[in-house]
Formats: C-alpha cells, sequence, structure tokens
C-alpha cells in the first residue's frame, strides 16, 4: 500500500494514530512510535525513512522515555544465512522454507498494525494470563514467533518494576537492537528441540498468530507444557479463525473472500504448517494435561460496518492489517504449492481486497484466547 493509498485509507476508516515497533535501524531509544496522518508525505521515489515504514508524520509517544540499552538481537553461534527474494519479497534464510511469510518492511508494518488491532480488541490488555507471586527474581515470560518483538517490549516495558524477564524467539531477526532492561531476542526455531530452554522455569508462554507455522499443535503444546513452572505457570495462545462469516446474507456464495479464503488453508495444509484455526486447540490442552482452561473469542469485522463503536474500530484495525499482509499471505502458498503465476495472485488479492473494504458485506472472522495452566503434580 503505497503512502497516498494508506493516507486516504487512514482518513476514510477514522483512523489517526498507529504504535509500531521501532525498526532495527532506528538510531535513537524510543520504544515505541504514534503515527499522526499528515497531510503531506515523502514521495514514493524517495528513499524509505528508516523509522517511518508507513511514511507518516511521526511523534515520540512519550518524549521523556529513559534512554534503553543496547541489548544483542540474537544469541547464535554463527551469523544466520542470508534473506532471499522472490517475487519483490524478502524471506528468511534460516530453515529456508519453513516459514512461508515475507520478513520485509511491509510484512513488519502488518505485524505492528497487528498489535495494534489487537490492543484495540482486548481493550489494551497485553495478556489474559495472571502473573502468581511465586518467584523471587520476578516473573519469566516467553513469547513464541516474537515477530517484530513489540508484543515482548511492552510486555519488559509494563513490567520493569517487577524485575521481569521476556524473552523472544522467532526465526528471522526482525527485532530492533535498542530494547528495555529484562528483555533479550534469539534466533531459534521453536519446532525444534528447546536444548536452549529451562524445562520447569517459565510463568508465562505466549504465542499471537502462529497459524500458518506449526505443522504439529499438539507436540508444540507438549514442549510449552515442559517449560512452564509446575503449578504457577500459564499459557496464553491468541489466533484468528479466518473462516469469513456472515449472519445476514450479504456475503454471496461466490465471494472472493471466500474463495480466497479456501485456497489459502488447502496450500498452507500441502505445506503441513495449515494456516486454519485449529478448532480441536481445548481438547489437545486437556490431553497435554493443562488445566484451568478457559477460551475467549472475539469478534472481529473485516471493516467497519458494524455499528457499535468497539466492533467499528475492531474493524478498521484488521481492515489496515488484513490488507496491508494480502499480497504477504497469498504470494508463496499459491505460487509454491499451486504453481500459480504472480499475475494471477495479484487478481485475486485485487479482488479480495475489494471485498474486505466493501462496507455492504458484513463479513466477521472470531479471534480466539487460550489460556491454560499447567498444575501442581504434572
Amino acid at each position: 500500500m503505497g503512502a497516498f493509498a494508506l493516507a486516504r485509507w487512514f482518513k476514510d476508516w477514522g483512523i489517526y494514530s498507529l504504535t509500531i515497533a521501532p525498526r532495527r535501524t532506528i538510531s535513537y531509544p524510543p520504544s515505541n512510535i504514534s503515527l499522526h496522518y499528515a497531510e503531506h508525505f515523502t514521495s514514493a521515489k524517495t528513499s524509505r525513512p528508516q523509522f517511518c515504514p508507513l511514511r507518516l508524520k511521526m511523534e515520540l509517544t512519550s518524549p521523556s522515555r529513559m534512554p534503553l540499552p543496547v541489548r544483542p538481537e540474537h544469541q547464535t553461534n554463527h551469523p544466520p544465512p542470508p534473506d532471499y527474494i522472490e517475487y519483490g519479497r524478502s524471506y528468511s534464510g534460516f530453515r529456508k522454507g519453513k516459514y512461508m511469510f515475507p520478513i520485509d518492511d511491509n510484512e513488519m508494518d502488518r505485524m505492528d498494525i497487528y498489535h495494534k488491532f489487537f490492543s484495540v480488541a482486548r481493550r489494551e490488555a497485553l495478556h489474559s494470563t495472571p502473573f502468581i507471586e511465586n518467584y523471587d527474581k520476578g516473573p519469566r515470560v516467553l513469547d513464541l514467533g516474537c515477530g517484530t518483538g513489540i508484543w515482548a517490549i511492552d510486555m519488559a516495558e509494563k513490567y520493569h518494576h517487577r524485575n521481569v524477564e521476556v524473552k523472544g524467539i522467532d526465526l528471522a531477526v526482525i527485532q530492533p537492537a535498542r530494547i528495555p532492561p529484562g528483555l533479550v531476542f534469539s534466533q531459534r526455531d521453536i519446532e525444534s528441540p528447546w536444548w536452549w530452554c529451562e524445562v520447569d522455569s517459565w510463568d508465562l508462554i505466549h504465542m499471537r498468530m502462529l497459524a500458518g507455522s506449526i505443522s504439529s499443535w499438539q507436540d508444540t503444546y507438549t514442549q510449552i507444557f515442559r517449560h512452564l513452572k509446575p503449578q504457577f505457570g500459564w499459557l496464553e495462545h491468541v489466533e484468528i479463525d479466518m473462516e469469513p462469516r456472515c449472519d445476514d446474507g450479504t456475503l454471496p456464495a461466490d465471494s472472493s473472500i471466500i474463495q480466497w479464503t479456501k485456497l489459502l488453508f488447502d496450500a498452507t495444509a500441502q505445506a503441513y504448517r495449515p494456516l486454519q484455526y485449529n478448532h480441536r486447540t481445548g481438547a489437545m490442552l486437556q490431553e497435554v494435561g493443562f488445566v484451568d482452561i478457559n477460551e475467549q473469542i472475539i469478534k472481529v469485522p473485516l471493516n467497519p460496518w458494524e455499528n457499535d463503536p468497539q466492533l467499528k474500530d475492531i474493524g478498521r484495525w484488521y481492515n489496515l492489517g488484513l490488507t496491508q499482509g494480502l499480497d504477504a499471505l497469498t504470494t508463496a502458498p499459491l505460487t509454491r504449492m499451486f504453481g500459480w503465476s504472480k499475475v494471477d495472485v495479484d487478481r485475486l488479492v485485487a479482488n479480495v481486497k475489494r471485498e474486505i473494504c466493501s462496507k455492504k458485506l458484513h463479513v466477521y472472522c472470531n479471534m480466539h484466547i487460550w489460556i491454560a495452566r499447567r498444575p501442581a503434580d504434572a
């Protein structure tokens, strides 16, 4: 989405601010940046601003923030393999091909937009799990598939006064270099053995939007269970069920949204990393041994078609994140698994975007927030 198109989108949907994670090239310490709708934008022909990926006017959320020390971005004995390019998008060279989605600036924008979307949908709550006072040095938090690291950064800042220890894990090294005390990022594959992580040691293990990245949820939940503290350790898992829903018949059966969703589900399933929501989540958590299992479902409109102010706001942010990420979600699955041309992908994406932005189509998805605790006797 270009600068002027994005500006029009912000104006039409009534969005005037956005918080993003600082980029790795950032040269000063803020951990949150507020982007405001501006009348004048950088020309599309000029170089991309290193800490303003959406090319909007930028102001610090808190000008009085203390400088943050530089921390290591990843912990490996060897430098990560170089990224590679497909159809103009950059993909991670680490475990090449395993993660089917890009890791370039546009995709990092989408990740940060989704962080704002989750914040709005959850009424600013970063997590639903409790922190039980069972520790001497402070709670330990592990964020699996941390992306740009924005959730981990917010957690480290929010609980800094409680000496929190936060660790973010991801296949891609796209996190900022300047981060709060108590936070570290590591380049790891969470589907490989967790030799880098102590068992029985974490108070909270968090996952968000990992559908499409995991081949076996059962194995992942088992790993998490083993590494949580008995009695006190909690899992929190947040996913979007992308299956389009419509209660009033405004979504035709032959819509591009339905076609696109089915194609994505089929392609990612063939790649053994299904994007489709796992409807056996609750049963799997119980089978692994978790207790105090709870699910919260939040309605997510595809755009601000709802009358309810909260749902309208959720729809604004989800629409921005989804339209920003359509190309990223679609290109690799359809070109790699089904042999589609990029021209055909672009045509489908354009049709889907048109429908997603139509307020005449009353379509929504569901957000699922699962929490579960490891019992004392496990």
